[in-house]
């Protein structure tokens, strides 16, 4: 009878501690998990391995031979007892991944080093040790264990030759880390920022917000550009044309002070404005300009593009149509919207050179380009100049041929008095300081107007003294 009651009695305290100890383990296990994701300890994923793989194989192990009494030897327990050691082996693995890979300094080796390698050796050190547990545990050669691996590895590697294609060209990739998770990339016309990299493919997110995975090996063995390096600064180009009647360098500098006045542009590098293209119907300029990143580019390029409309009506640049004009003999597209008389209603002194409508007497407009030298020192300017807008340097070459500054001349100051009087040369050079409109007046209808306004021509003669002593008086402090 006492052999009868104490037979049940023989697995009691095994069966209590395994009822009561297994709960409480997976209990401070869960609890030791929502503590580690709360605070980031680098060890979270070894306790997870503790609770999923070690502690279950643990339980069942102990039930099977000290609950329920199997022998050693039998099927079920070895196993189990195999599956046991397998994941203490993983989860100590994992324990060494996550003490010197898992709080890593960026920039340090350990965050150097490609997770997918370490992963590959993590997996190559769990077969080599499930090699030795099997041994150990089944009692069996490590060489036919060896030789069964060598056969079915080749077998699967012939059925999985795309798959580990996928993964040799992922390793790869994260050796010679083209790219990382958060960079920008364009591949096969697609562009989208990374947020995946696995054994198989990456994973892009675009604009869009759709997800395109790319596989490993196509990023391997194709071209692809990362937006994000070497740099995450990132610049980009607006073409845009204007019209013809629109001087270059007013354009140009209208549209450098929008783009660089626009957030989001950045001011190093500076962004620049250059003229690329004489087409039909316009005058091509590109725009080009930096951001911080690539994210900031869709929206800071909208910001421009939609100012260009409002600035460019306020300054009265033409956005020309695509559209064919003829102009019949002797006209002028540059010229075809220029008014004289509208121009000289700011100059009244001036508007009666052109109250005769004949065409030898009109006064011609033209425009010079901010830097362009309009006359040299000792040489004639062919025609009477009235400036209309911009301004202009005057200057004069010592005999060490340097030139010296003497003043300048603004809208409503004009130049060429030679054709004024009877002077075989200017003692200075005019170059225009910015873009620079000017009406010339031929010799015939500016000599009629003195004619008629003897005020004017005073005006003229002193402006002629002035420049002339201004000139002698550089030379001579030089």
């Amino acid at each position: 009878m006492s052999e009868l009651l104490g037979e049940p009695m023989s697995n009691f305290w095994p069966a209590m501690l395994l009822a009561i100890g297994f709960p409480v383990a997976l209990l401070l296990l869960n609890e030791s998990i929502a503590a580690g994701a709360r605070k980031k300890w680098a060890l979270t994923s070894t306790l997870r391995s503790l609770r999923t793989l070690v502690a279950p194989c643990l339980a069942i192990w102990m039930f099977l031979q000290h609950v329920l009494e199997m022998p050693h030897n039998n099927i079920y327990v070895q196993l189990i007892k195999t599956l046991f050691w397998i994941s203490v082996l993983y989860s100590s693995l994992g324990f060494v991944n996550d003490v010197v890979f898992g709080s890593a300094q960026k920039g340090s080796w350990q965050e150097r080093l490609p997770k997918l390698f370490r992963d590959l050796v993590r997996a190559l050190l769990v077969a080599l040790g499930a090699m030795v547990i099997y041994s150990q545990v089944w009692g069996r050669e490590i060489e036919g264990a060896l030789t069964a691996l060598g056969v079915g590895s080749i077998v699967i590697g012939l059925a999985l030759q795309e798959p580990l294609g996928n993964i040799v060209s992922g390793l790869m990739l994260l050796f010679e880390r083209p790219l990382n998770v958060g960079d920008w990339i364009s591949v096969d016309g697609v562009s989208g920022k990374v947020i995946e990299i696995n054994w198989r493919s990456v994973h892009i997110e675009t604009p869009t917000r759709e997800l395109r995975i790319v596989p490993n090996v196509s990023l391997y063995k194709g071209a692809f550009s990362n937006l994000s390096r070497p740099t995450p600064l990132r610049t980009d180009s607006i073409e845009i044309g204007f019209s013809y009647d629109n001087a270059p360098n007013r354009v140009k500098d209208i549209l450098l002070d929008m783009v660089a006045s626009t957030p989001g542009v950045l001011a190093d590098p500076n962004p620049a404005v250059r003229t690329v293209n004489y087409a039909d119907f316009s005058i091509i300029y590109r725009l080009s300009f930096s951001v911080s990143r690539q994210e900031d580019l869709a929206a800071t390029r909208d910001r421009i593009m939609t100012k260009i409309w409002y600035v460019t009506r306020r300054e009265g640049l033409t956005i020309p149509f695509p559209i064919q004009m003829e102009y019949g003999p002797g006209e002028n597209p540059g010229v075809a919207n220029a008014k004289p008389a509208d121009w000289l209603s700011k100059q009244p002194r001036f508007k009666t050179a052109i109250l005769e409508e004949h065409s030898s007497k009109l006064p011609i407009i033209t425009d010079y380009a901010r830097g362009e030298v309009i006359q040299r020192p000792n040489t004639h300017f062919q025609g009477f100049a009235l400036v209309l807008n911009g301004s202009a340097a005057l200057s004069i070459t010592d005999k060490q041929g340097n030139t010296i500054e003497i003043g300048t001349i603004g809208p409503g100051e004009y130049f060429g008095e030679h054709g004024t009087a009877s002077l075989s040369n200017e003692d200075y050079g005019i170059t225009a300081i910015n873009d620079l409109k000017l009406m010339i007046f031929n010799t015939e209808s500016i000599g009629e107007l003195l004619n008629k306004s003897p005020g004017l021509a005073a005006e003229v003669g002193e402006a002629i003294q002035a420049r002339r002593l201004a000139a002698h008086e550089a030379r001579r402090h030089k």
